[in-house]
């Protein structure tokens, strides 16, 4: 779900059985970034990520 944030293009992340939190793009560096207590491997954040970053296919 995209959040509101006028400094970064955030997302909160909810995923059945963990916490929810949120990733957001630093424009800065181009790289995303995760909340700093995930308690979830980090390929699976990496997923997360990649499913957000790629743009949908138009038909």
């Amino acid at each position: 779900m995209r959040i509101q944030d006028d400094f970064h293009e955030t997302y909160a992340v909810v995923l059945d059985g963990y916490h929810s939190f949120c990733v957001w793009l630093d424009n800065k560096n181009e790289k995303w970034c995760a909340s700093k207590n995930v308690a979830i491997d980090p390929d699976a954040i990496n997923e997360i990520i990649h499913r957000i970053s790629v743009p949908p296919q138009v038909s």
